[in-house]
């Protein structure tokens, strides 16, 4: 018996013969074709494709994620960890099994919600490199990026910053200074009426000194704000290394700090009517995520453990 591709003819004839209770042998005998065909359109027409429902099978682990995730300081990642954790024996499934579900929409987290979106638009570079250039001339505390020791990258000790200030609505004067120490990655953040170096420079100092904030070197953009910064490296005995102009890989941790801060304080947002209060709370957040790369302890377990060991 050949087997062949069934018509609409005989599809609508096994649909008649299967109705009048025929057997799929009586009906493969009836129309010249094999039973195994018929069992298998029978098969595909009248039995729907059962599809696992998720919602079943990982019902305590998507009520964990939905209860426990927050976009701000609690990432997917943080919260699948945590769930294997402390539910070691209940079913769960990875990360980014869980990225594909928010992608697919099949739980309530929506894509838009999640901690990064693609960017759609490029930085516009502006000519800084003879001011660059100048500014490392005139200070002589200051030294390029290049010559910055090679411990220093390694992350070994804490007490080396990287220094960076976040802008609000264009043409306001009103800023952030964020604070990033490279080792702990611990964060502070510093509310800044104003963008004079001079200024900006007094009050990094003050606040240093307030908080006990260790400091062993300070990196910095060639951002005009910070070129007075040299008169508190010099006062505190550390160096100051300037970063090359758009280069803002060379201070990459201060700039994943940056990030973790803009979901607290979007971009577009006025400075003017964020308190300092505000700031101390939203750096104590982040300073305590859980965070992948300290196999999700926080800033402040790593602070404590070199603080336990001496380092600071």
């Amino acid at each position: 018996m050949n087997y062949k591709h069934l018509d609409e003819k005989k599809k609508a004839q096994i649909d008649i013969l299967h109705e009048c209770k025929c057997s799929m042998r009586e009906i493969g005998r009836r129309l010249n074709i094999s039973h195994s065909t018929v069992s298998r359109y029978l098969n595909k027409i009248h039995k729907p494709r059962s599809i696992p429902d998720i919602h079943i099978k990982y019902k305590d682990f998507i009520e964990y994620l939905i209860e426990r995730y927050d976009w701000r300081v609690n990432s997917i990642e943080a919260c699948v960890y945590k769930f294997k954790k402390y539910y070691p024996t209940k079913p769960s499934v990875s990360a980014q099994q869980v990225y594909n579900w928010i992608n697919d929409g099949k739980i309530e987290i929506q894509p838009k919600d999640t901690c990064y979106k693609r960017r759609k638009k490029k930085r516009k570079r502006k000519n800084g490199m003879m001011n660059h250039l100048k500014w490392n001339l005139d200070h002589k505390t200051v030294l390029p990026i290049r010559l910055r020791p090679k411990y220093i990258e390694k992350r070994d000790e804490p007490g080396h910053l990287e220094i960076d200030s976040i802008i609000g609505k264009k043409n306001e004067c009103a800023s952030i200074i964020s604070i990033v120490d490279r080792c702990t990655r611990v964060v502070w953040l510093i509310k800044a009426e104003g963008r004079n170096e001079y200024y900006i420079d007094k009050l990094i100092r003050k606040y240093i000194e307030e908080n006990e904030i260790e400091v062993k070197s300070i990196t910095v953009d060639n951002g005009k704000e910070f070129e007075a910064l040299g008169i508190t490296a010099k006062r505190m005995n550390v160096k100051l290394y300037k970063c090359d102009p758009y280069c803002s890989f060379q201070r990459g941790t201060n700039e994943r700090a940056n990030a973790l801060v803009r979901r607290f304080i979007p971009k577009g947002k006025s400075m003017y009517n964020i308190e300092q209060q505000y700031l101390d709370d939203t750096s104590f957040k982040i300073n305590s995520m859980n965070r992948k790369m300290f196999d999700f302890k926080s800033a402040y377990d790593i602070e404590c453990e070199y603080m336990i060991n001496g380092a600071l």
